[in-house]
């Protein structure tokens, strides 16, 4: 079986009155359009028909947008043709994204009524200053508020993290990640923050009023939710944004820790903790070391540009590192052999420590 497949259906900036700092769909203007039912059900159809391989699991995806401030009749539009859709068996949930504040019982039933099996919440941050300060027009109690109404309902629960808004920092990264925790949703999304042309943060950056996070600190810190959450059980369902021909300097982008690879980034620095805990837990002698890993996990070990391989032999002064793919290894464990020394480190068991160190 493939990975889950998400049919995708695009609102950019439809049901929201706000403009946050770090949006640049605020120009986009015109009426809120119905949807024909029956023209969605025939998309769906024909993005199955290029499908070769069936997938575990399919969902329709309404992105963009606060999918519940659009006008009921509009909002209905749209999800007859997704119910339709999955009453005929060719998909198996609806997924769509909102702000936390345009969620109440009344909404949470309707769109049950319509077989949504996925709400995911723009939180951004759990912190009320970075909220404030991004004008996201809610606060961290609205966000509590939504996720109480929500698990009421046979829904999973989803949100979507921003790393470096204003007036964010590593404490406050730390304060958002607890809190999710807390509050358990079903799965989180892990953005950095960007500075985009014709926003307000592309102004403030101008005018050297904001600061975007560097690379290095934006992946740190992603690394460091990912185990957290991980830990937790709550699915890291996607970390970055995904790469289109704008999101570079001759287009939108205007600076900000952007990499077309950036949850691979993440990935590895995870898993470059992970091998550095693992020598670090005895004293080791010898030239050459062997790593040995399951193979999807291959790039995570190596890192990106060897970068991985060469900080391990830099901190421990090894001379060689031998890479050995392993298929009875679970995906993310890990042996190490020096010399007659061999070690093993399970994810979980890692990340147990991992939590420990960080707090969580």
């Amino acid at each position: 079986m493939d990975k889950n497949l998400v049919i995708p259906f695009f609102i950019p900036h439809a049901g929201c009155p706000f403009t946050c700092v770090f949006c640049n769909q605020w120009e986009i203007s015109g009426e809120d359009q119905e949807a024909n039912p029956e023209e969605i059900l025939t998309k769906v159809k024909e993005y199955l028909h290029t499908v070769k391989k069936k997938p575990e699991r399919t969902e329709v995806a309404f992105f963009g947008g606060s999918f519940t401030g659009l006008p009921v009749s509009v909002q209905e539009s749209y999800l007859k043709g997704a119910f339709h859709a999955k009453e005929e068996g060719l998909i198996d949930g609806i997924r769509l994204s909102t702000r936390p504040d345009y969620i109440s019982d009344e909404i949470v039933e309707r769109l049950c009524r319509y077989g949504v099996t996925t709400i995911e919440l723009g939180c951004q941050s759990l912190v009320d200053e970075v909220l404030s300060k991004t004008k996201r027009g809610h606060d961290v109690e609205d966000i509590m508020k939504a996720t109480e109404i929500i698990r009421k309902y046979p829904t999973e629960l989803g949100y979507q993290l921003m790393l470096g808004l204003p007036g964010d920092n590593f404490t406050h990264a730390r304060d958002t990640a607890r809190k999710t925790i807390e509050a358990k949703p079903d799965c989180v999304r892990i953005y950095p923050a960007l500075v985009l042309k014709n926003t307000v943060l592309a102004q403030w950056y101008e005018q050297g009023r904001y600061e975007p996070w560097n690379l290095e600190n934006a992946v740190e810190m992603a690394a460091e939710w990912l185990g957290a959450f991980t830990y937790y059980k709550i699915k890291v369902i996607r970390m970055g944004l995904q790469a289109t021909e704008n999101l570079t300097p001759e287009k939108d982008l205007v600076a900000g820790p952007y990499h077309p690879a950036f949850g691979e980034l993440v990935e590895s620095k995870l898993m470059l903790q992970q091998l550095t805990a693992l020598l670090s837990s005895k004293s080791l002698q010898g030239e050459e070391a062997t790593i040995f890993f399951n193979p999807r996990d291959c790039s995570k070990v190596i890192g990106q540009k060897r970068k991985n391989i060469q900080v391990i032999k830099e901190h421990f002064g090894f001379l060689h590192i031998r890479l050995m793919p392993d298929h009875d290894l679970p995906e993310n464990d890990l042996r190490v052999q020096v010399e007659s020394e061999i070690m093993t480190s399970t994810r979980q068991e890692f990340l147990k420590q991992y939590r420990n160190n960080k707090w969580y």
